[in-house]
């Protein structure tokens, strides 16, 4: 085994034997507020997509060829899919808030338990309104990759000789994956992200010195598979301050500054961390 993996399979060991005796605290479930969420979310999506299969098929027929030019690619997907993307960025947004706002109330919940004495406000329009802006950067990222995508299949059709029937086929396969994975993964991603910035939000309003990195409970924490090209299991714990990033390079949980493969259909969280009466936390990263 090299270095490296024996380091991370340690991390793994001590994360397990440090919430098995107490010292870390036991992995969190999802609040069902927020998996509700996140599902409404996602068949929202897949309503809006209903129809848009047949549309783009038929479009590409009284076309009668493959666009050529990047242009007339990116032009002739945007009039098709750009409609229906913009009433999916709007449902994002509104799932954004909504689970940014439960996160608050959760995140004040943990601040009281853990011995701090504070009263509950809720956002500002302000804080709100920079969030929908934010989530709708995100999705326009996201929506952009995904005409990317249709417009690759275009290009290889072209390049393979393909007639307009054979390149639907692919297309339709495109078109499936879309509803079957991709904009599940995108509800979770934002409902998600949404999350974590309110909690991050909550904390730095109550003035909390720093943060804890918590994962779900469950065989597809990333790290659990040897074979993951990100390893949260060991992060399970792990407190740093509030403007330090955690061991992985992330502010916080879904923190899109990091590498896609940390952030992506992550369902990990941070909550606040307050020292008890005593504790004195020397250096970060740390460990309870």
């Amino acid at each position: 085994m090299c270095k490296v993996c024996k380091l991370l399979e340690m991390d793994r060991e001590l994360v397990s034997f440090l919430v098995e005796h107490g010292a870390l605290p036991a992995f969190k479930e999802q609040d069902e507020r927020i998996s509700e969420i996140e599902e409404r979310l996602a068949q929202r999506l897949v309503r809006l997509q209903v129809g848009l299969e047949s549309l783009f098929i038929q479009r590409l027929r009284e076309l009668g060829y493959i666009p050529l030019s990047i242009l007339e690619q990116e032009t002739f997907i945007a009039d098709i899919l750009d409609p229906i993307f913009a009433d999916m960025e709007e449902e994002i947004a509104e799932a954004a808030v909504e689970s940014a706002v439960v996160a608050r109330q959760l995140t004040f919940e943990e601040i009281l338990e853990q011995g701090l004495e504070a009263v509950f406000t809720e956002f500002s329009e302000r804080v709100l309104e920079e969030l929908r802006e934010r989530v709708y950067v995100f999705s326009d990222d996201t929506f952009r990759r995904i005409k990317g995508d249709f417009r690759a299949t275009l290009i290889r059709g072209y390049e393979e000789g393909k007639g307009i029937d054979d390149i639907a086929v692919d297309l339709r396969a495109d078109f499936q994956d879309l509803r079957d994975h991709r904009l599940r993964t995108i509800a979770r991603t934002e409902v998600q992200g949404a999350q974590n910035i309110g909690i991050v939000q909550t904390m730095q309003d109550y003035n909390v010195r720093y943060k804890q990195w918590l994962t779900v409970r469950d065989s597809r924490v990333r790290g659990r598979n040897p074979k993951d090209r990100a390893d949260h299991y060991s992060l399970h714990g792990q407190v740093v301050r509030m403007d330090e990033r955690f061991s992985n390079g992330l502010m916080h949980p879904l923190d899109r500054s990091g590498p896609i493969e940390e952030w992506i259909n992550c369902r990990c969280r941070c909550r606040p961390y307050i020292p008890k009466k005593g504790e004195a936390i020397i250096r970060t990263p740390y460990y309870p």
